[in-house]
């Protein structure tokens, strides 16, 4: 499918709006080799279609822009979410991205032009029917304060201001440095002692490079949310290995024979990241998933990883805990355009009205 650009006298972005397509499976090598090349994020692959689109209906949309070439020049994967009367779009639920990942060499009014031209086409192809675009603008960790994207306000999206908590955001550590000697001693002494006293308890912390544990990591994680309101089927997590196995590691940590916490890793050639850390409760006298993620990070480190990405963070007991790692906060910078606001108030309508009849 190609969504070409406005034929409108000067268009709302100007001259020059580029031509969107729609990847195919065809595509999903190349768009692979262009999220490592581009030093995208994990949740860039073009495997997560599979994933999303196994739950709830959800439709996964891989937006891509080539030149005349054939040259990869921006890819933009959205999803599409079912709603009680209307859909709407998410730019990658899992994990922190921008969504939209452009060619860096290319310069900022070509950057411009790339991002301009995906916004153009997502306009025309849903504002007619879709209630909303919520997009989550992950920054580098470069140290830098945060400030909206002007590209994207001038373009209709209203950024939530988030300065004053720093949530969310994404904490992320940087490795580069002998691990004993540099990394484990930047980690707050209490922390330290927690890792050494978790150790000393009899249990044992394996790489299940294999997946033999898979199951059971899925157990855990599937009764663990349950807390949290969300439903995890089997096939959740049997689709995400299908999709993923040479990407991910598993941690585990065993009691004897049995596992008591685990952690689920994922990879791209510059990041490991955290990704689901279930446990037991055998496991509070271990304080938890505390040795897995030690093992994680160790792992990365020699493994010559440049980060370790300890994922999305919404509350400040959360935040102060992976801080005594030694990670760095980093802005998520969340933005929403409201393609209709009746579209949006009937859809909390019907889905207050169908929680009123359960």
């Amino acid at each position: 499918m190609n969504l070409k650009p406005s034929s409108r006298p000067g268009g709302r972005f100007g001259e020059g709006l580029l031509p969107v397509s729609i990847a195919t499976d065809t595509d999903s090598e190349e768009w692979n080799r262009f999220v490592d090349r581009e030093c995208g994020s994990f949740f860039h692959y073009f495997e997560w279609k599979y994933p999303y689109e196994n739950r709830d209906r959800n439709r996964f949309i891989p937006l891509i822009i080539r030149d005349e070439t054939r040259d990869i020049q921006g890819i933009f994967p959205i999803v599409e979410q079912p709603g009680p009367l209307y859909p709407s779009l998410s730019s990658l639920p899992e994990g922190a991205s921008d969504g939209f990942l452009i060619k860096r060499t290319l310069d900022d009014p070509e950057k411009e032009r790339v991002l301009c031209s995906f916004l153009d086409s997502i306009d025309r192809k849903f504002a007619q029917s879709h209630a909303f675009f919520s997009l989550r603008h992950y920054l580098p960790p470069s140290g830098e304060p945060a400030h909206p994207s002007r590209v994207l306000v001038k373009n209709g999206y209203r950024w939530r201001d988030n300065r004053g908590s720093g949530l969310p955001c994404t904490f992320v550590m940087h490795l580069g440095k002998p691990f004993g000697e540099k990394i484990f001693p930047s980690m707050a002494k209490n922390l330290r002692n927690r890792i050494r006293h978790a150790g000393k308890c009899g249990v044992r912390v394996i790489a299940d490079d294999d997946f033999e544990f898979f199951d059971e990591f899925a157990r855990m994680h599937t009764e663990m949310v349950k807390k949290f309101g969300i439903r995890r089927e089997k096939s959740d997590y049997d689709v995400l290995l299908a999709s993923f196995r040479e990407k991910m590691k598993l941690f585990v940590c065993l009691d004897g024979t049995e596992p008591v916490s685990a952690l689920l890793n994922y990879y791209t050639p510059t990041t490991a990241y955290a990704a689901m850390g279930p446990y037991t409760p055998k496991a509070r006298h271990i304080q938890n998933n505390l040795l897995p993620m030690y093992h994680a990070i160790r792992h990365a480190c020699d493994s010559g990883f440049r980060y370790f990405d300890m994922g999305i963070t919404q509350t400040p007991s959360l935040a102060a805990y992976k801080q005594k790692f030694g990670a760095k906060g980093v802005p998520l910078m969340v933005y929403q355009k409201k393609f209709s606001y009746f579209r949006m108030i009937a859809n909390k309508t019907a889905g207050s009205l169908g929680r009123n009849r359960k």
